[in-house]
């Protein structure tokens, strides 16, 4: 089963949607006085995570389908490529039990630059599982001292792909002690499980689970899909890469509740916001770097 470049579209929507819901709301480096700011500074890290864990996924995805060239452990400047060719690689096979397990080394020189313009350094090991009894396969990723940006990611990313009819995927995500250490020193800490399904025919991906974790200035927050989270291609046709469906809450100890209102499928960039029961709707615009 091959879903790379299915799932490199619905990363690169994912990423930037997540990212977009709140760049409108970036207060950073303001004082937090009230509740409604420290609900969106809370929004704003779990944003960063996303764009930061979401591009990973895509370096992760291209090397779990490498299997070796002859230019020296380099990689070819490539516009489809996520690796350039300052970053070297090793690759590892296994087979035990008719279950194959493919390891890749990434390490990439200082000020690495990949084609989104985004600065790598560091090592990321990407470890493939394949059941040949299964119709499903696991990449995991770990990381030694790696920096996306200029910001330090730790933890465990693995993705669990499943085939579950014609043209209908599924991958299964866990980030187990994420950690995302800021330019400053400022550290977002965030674990989560959530689970994404795009139908090929529609052309529409929905995302479901929840994340938790502190943000930036110790907040701890949980962020549940309270329903499920709607992305269609046809409104990415037209520059609408957020989603257009689906209710998003976030929840904080002692504190009311926020919620996040996609509305009902329209291709617009607009969501309604609710905080201690005042709403507000906002027109948001996209950027890929906070």
């Amino acid at each position: 089963m091959k879903v790379t470049n299915y799932w490199k579209t619905l990363s690169t929507v994912l990423s930037l949607a997540i990212l977009a819901t709140f760049s409108a709301c970036n207060q950073d480096g303001e004082e937090i006085t009230s509740s409604s700011d420290e609900a969106e500074s809370i929004a704003i890290d779990e944003a960063i995570a996303d764009d930061l864990f979401e591009d990973i996924d895509l370096i992760s995805d291209e090397a779990a389908e490498y299997e070796g060239d002859a230019q020296g452990g380099r990689l070819e400047n490539s516009e489809s490529a996520m690796m350039s060719d300052c970053v070297g690689r090793g690759v590892e096979r296994l087979w035990a039990d008719r279950v194959f397990t493919k390891i890749v080394t990434l390490d990439f020189q200082e000020s690495c630059e990949g084609p989104k313009g985004r600065e790598r350094q560091g090592t990321m090991i990407i470890t493939r599982v394949t059941d040949t009894n299964e119709s499903t396969y696991t990449v995991s990723t770990t990381f030694q001292d790696f920096f996306l940006d200029g910001k330090k990611v730790e933890g465990t990313r693995t993705r669990v792909y499943t085939l579950l009819e014609t043209g209908v995927y599924q991958v299964a995500v866990t980030l187990t002690d994420g950690k995302v250490t800021l330019e400053d020193g400022r550290v977002i800490e965030r674990t989560g499980s959530f689970t994404k399904t795009w139908n090929r025919t529609s052309g529409e991906f929905t995302v479901e689970g929840e994340a938790s974790g502190d943000n930036r200035n110790g907040l701890a927050y949980k962020s549940t899909v309270t329903s499920p989270l709607v992305y269609k291609q046809s409104c990415a046709s037209e520059g609408i890469y957020m989603a257009t469906q689906g209710v998003r809450s976030i929840t904080r100890e002692g504190k009311a509740d926020v919620t996040v209102d996609y509305g009902q499928g329209d291709c617009d960039k607009t969501v309604e916001i609710t905080v201690d029961g005042e709403a507000r709707t906002l027109e948001l615009s996209i950027t890929k770097n906070n």
